[in-house]
């Protein structure tokens, strides 16, 4: 007879101890049975003591379910942490991209060479990376995870780093540029050479420098100033700030705050502030400051010329008797403006009278009865707030009159200084007077005189 062979199980491991796997045998030839008290001591043996399946274990003996692998117990894996990320939200290839325009016309002069960007403005958006999730083998002993690493960061000029670590920001307005590892902001824009096909427009929203020509039919808006080292020919430059051409300008268009070049040459110009040049040849210019031909042979010869302050140069006119136009003082216009106002006051008064009619009357209602229909009191809360910002905007009206009024008074001194020659073909209008100059004056001054006719002496 075959000898006896006692019941057994086969426990297998892994190596990580992450699984153990269980074959239970019957017993065989009368062998002694093998049972779930046994297994369960035998696990203990060879450490197995977490996330134990004993439910499965004991399915094995009541369902004699002999001589296949069962899972006896399984781990947990420590889930590693994820790396942080950075997600750039402006394209870093720097492609020029030209656009179509609504027919499909494409503006090759238009190179959008520069990404303007707000004081601000997120640039980029940062995930932080995780720690994990810790593991637990079926021994019990804890597994830790490899933690995610931060992603690497360059924080460019210009631009600057969260608090919460989770995005990148422009610390300033500017030109946002990609600079091969990281994004900077620059506050001003310089071109080194001309600009032209090879640039194209310009629309920026600080200052812009040109350190070659700007070539005809190109144009720049700037934000804040321009400087162009070179010429300007044909072209239009248009800043909140100031320009500066330290060459000359001709055939433009210029509108800015205070503008100065070598010269201006059959162009348009329109400033705000001041405006200064050796010469004027030709030109339309406005200008609310003070415009001055300064130097050497400083000379306005030709063209129109309005000012709301001084005109100073050296000479006016020509020895040709070009035409030239000088027109100073703005009463005129501030004349029209001081009748609309005083129209308007007179119309406030009127609403105003009438308002407060109506908060009497309803408010005298209100304390007869003690209160008012929803209605009426929503009109009498409505009449008293009409009334209210009626007053103040009349205040406002009167305020500008007055300042009106000084402007004009101020503006009755207003002179034309040529500190060399004035010649024949120049006209001179001060407000509302005007004066041809008949003969050459040398060294002399254009202004309203106690006759209150315009002299030159």
């Amino acid at each position: 007879m075959p000898e006896a062979v006692n019941g057994n199980a086969v426990i297998t491991i892994d190596d990580h101890y992450l699984t153990a796997h269980v074959v239970v045998n019957e017993p065989q030839f009368g062998g002694r049975p093998y049972t779930y008290e046994m297994l369960c001591d035998e696990l203990v043996m060879r450490g197995v003591r977490y996330n134990v399946f004993h439910d499965d274990l004991k399915q094995i003996f009541e369902k004699k379910n002999y001589g296949h692998s069962v899972l006896a117990a399984k781990g947990e894996p420590p889930v590693d942490g994820v790396n942080g990320t950075i997600k750039y939200l402006y394209d870093r290839s720097n492609v020029q991209v030209f656009e179509e325009d609504e027919f499909g016309n494409v503006d090759y002069r238009d190179l959008g060479i520069v990404t303007n960007i707000e004081e601000g403005t997120v640039i980029a958006e940062i995930t932080l990376p995780t720690e994990g999730e810790p593991g637990k083998d079926i021994r019990g002993i804890v597994a830790m995870p490899m933690p995610g690493k931060p992603v690497p960061l360059n924080i460019g000029a210009g631009t600057k780093l969260s608090e919460d670590g989770l995005s990148i920001y422009a610390e300033i307005s500017g030109n946002l540029r990609w600079a091969g590892k990281q994004f900077v902001v620059d506050k001003d824009v310089t071109i080194k050479g001309d600009v032209d096909v090879s640039v194209g427009n310009i629309d920026f929203i600080g200052d812009v420098i040109v350190r070659g020509n700007v070539e005809e039919g190109y144009e720049i808006y700037s934000g804040g100033n321009v400087t162009v080292s070179g010429m300007v020919t044909g072209a239009r430059i248009v800043a909140k700030g100031k320009i500066d051409v330290r060459m000359g300008v001709v055939s433009s268009t210029f509108e800015a705050e205070d503008i100065s070049a070598n010269f201006f040459e059959n162009s348009t110009v329109n400033a705000r502030g001041k405006l200064t040049a050796q010469n004027f040849m030709g030109c339309e210019v406005f200008c609310s400051g003070k415009l001055t031909a300064s130097g050497g042979k400083a000379a306005i010869i030709g063209g129109k010329y309005t000012c709301l302050s001084d005109i100073e140069a050296n000479i006016i006119g020509s020895e040709t008797y070009t035409r030239t136009n000088l027109v100073l003082g703005n009463t005129a216009i501030l004349a029209e403006e001081r009748i609309d106002l005083e129209k308007k006051v007179d119309e406030f008064k009127v609403q105003i009278e009438q308002l407060g009619m109506i908060c009497d009357a309803l408010q005298a209602q209100k304390k007869a009865a003690g209160s008012l229909p929803e209605d009426r009191e929503e009109m009498l809360v409505t009449s008293i707030r009409a009334k209210f910002v009626h007053q103040k905007q009349l205040q406002e009206m009167k305020r500008r009159i007055d300042e009106i009024n000084k402007e004009i008074d101020i503006s009755n001194d207003l002179r034309v200084v040529a500190k060399r020659a004035i010649y024949p073909g120049v006209t001179i209008r001060i407000n509302s007077l005007q004066h041809n100059v008949s003969s050459k004056c040398g060294n002399c001054v254009a202004r309203v005189g106690n006759s209150g006719e315009i002299e030159i002496h």
